[in-house]
């Protein structure tokens, strides 16, 4: 079963018992599914951070709108095309074969339903969520909001702490505060993605390979592409090109930020300072914003993403979406693959048999991209250490800063190499149980 038909089928059980669900970040693969909430019977509480709060409906929303618009491009065959023509795709890692309509999950008017139930809780406090259950969020600084869940369950006499990483932010600040570690806790479950990475022995400077993007930009008179994510790695770039603004770097070269999304995602970073790191907040007492400066041009349209698409002369356009696969980014990609002057920068992970990791990686040759097959002669480029995620070692290093030995580690949130990987490193560390369930498993806690 594809992901995508998975998503349709929802767990088990009886949404109607729901006493209330908790959701730790505001990234769709975290959040998607809530929309389904009010047609499975549930009209309960969903507890998140302030932030997440402000963010979720404008996710669920956009979500809601973006399936309705997949089936009516479909039906048309209008919908985004992006395809790598040589070398052909690997059938195995095929992104999309489908024969049917897109499935829709949720319509807008059961995301704005779950919207009227989020309910905004501040990190560290503690709250009753159930009958002899409470809960208590710790920032992850994984993005603005994100959150690791920590619950008491009340068992017989006893209690047990369980805790959710979510999804854990690197060490040390970035735009974000720095995060704690783990709570104590007697069973983990710890998310995986990074598992399967190899550890490098220096983390990239990211300053300095942005300031090689400029200086390309500004000697070879290009515009570089970046394909991006709306909510976390736009913010991350962002925060950096502001701080090589002010160094004089940037001088007068355009920066176009082409995602409304992640507009709206910065200034909601402005609005809870005491969640960022000491400069920003310092910037932000100082009445300025470290996700401006004055060559950042905010495009809140099609038609003036439009606009800039092809344009000629230094500058830098950060688009979403980060996989290619729809977006802005696939107009800005027309025109800039075609030509040996074009210049497209990947700044994280991309999606294993799709055209984004077949241009990042150097092989695709030739693309159609919107119908127009196109053969790749741009200059590609990868920007490494951009990752909203803890390496391995990072969290494995998370685990442990409790002091406590948890005595069940459950790994998601990675495929079986990552979780492999992560397995390996957590039982040469601790003494403890490690379970990798498959989906639709059920875990004992006690």
């Amino acid at each position: 079963m594809s992901q995508e038909q998975r998503n349709k089928v929802p767990p088990a059980l009886d949404f109607r018992r729901l006493n209330a669900v908790v959701c730790t970040h505001a990234h769709i693969d975290h959040c998607g599914r809530l929309g389904m909430l009010p047609r499975l019977g549930f009209e309960g509480p969903v507890f998140c951070t302030e932030p997440t709060a402000t963010l979720l409906p404008m996710v669920l929303r956009s979500s809601a709108n973006l399936q309705k618009m997949r089936v009516e491009e479909f039906r048309e065959g209008t919908g985004p095309d992006a395809v790598v023509l040589d070398p052909p795709p690997d059938p195995s890692l095929k992104v999309d074969d489908r024969h049917e309509d897109p499935p829709v999950l949720y319509a807008r008017g059961d995301a704005e339903r779950v919207s009227r139930n989020l309910v905004g809780v501040p990190y560290r406090v503690w709250r009753e969520i159930a009958s002899g259950i409470r809960m208590r969020l710790h920032d992850a600084s994984h993005i603005i909001g994100s959150a690791s869940v920590e619950l008491e369950i009340a068992h017989g006499a006893s209690r047990i702490r369980v805790v959710f990483s979510g999804d854990i932010g690197p060490s040390g600040e970035t735009y974000l505060a720095a995060r704690g570690h783990a709570p104590e806790a007697d069973v983990v479950v710890m998310e995986s993605t990074t598992g399967s990475r190899p550890i490098g022995t220096h983390a990239p400077d990211t300053d300095a390979s942005l300031r090689e993007v400029i200086e390309h930009c500004r000697h070879g008179r290009r515009t570089a592409i970046m394909p991006t994510f709306s909510v976390g790695r736009a913010q991350v770039l962002v925060h950096h090109l502001a701080q090589l603004s002010r160094e004089g770097l940037l001088d007068e070269i355009p920066v176009y930020l082409d995602s409304p999304m992640a507009i709206r995602a910065a200034e909601l970073c402005v609005q809870h300072p005491s969640l960022l790191s000491g400069t920003a907040r310092a910037m932000i007492g100082r009445g300025h914003s470290p996700f401006e400066f004055d060559s950042l041009h905010c495009l809140w349209s099609r038609k003036h993403s439009l606009k800039i698409a092809g344009r000629e002369g230094a500058g830098i356009v950060l688009a979403g979406s980060g996989f290619c696969d729809a977006g802005p980014v696939l107009h800005h990609l027309e025109n800039a693959l075609c030509h040996d002057r074009g210049f497209v920068v990947f700044t994280g992970y991309v999606l294993p048999g799709s055209m984004a990791e077949s241009l990042a990686s150097g092989v695709a040759k030739r693309v159609r991209i919107n119908g127009t097959e196109i053969d790749v002669r741009a200059r590609i480029s990868r920007l490494q250490g951009l990752s909203g995620h803890a390496d391995a070692d990072q969290m494995c290093d998370w685990l442990a800063g409790s002091g406590h030995v948890p005595g069940l580690v459950v790994l998601n949130h990675g495929d079986d190499a990552a979780r492999i990987g992560m397995e390996t490193r957590i039982m040469s560390a601790m003494p403890t149980k490690v379970a990798r369930p498959a989906c639709q498993d059920t875990v004992a806690l006690a």
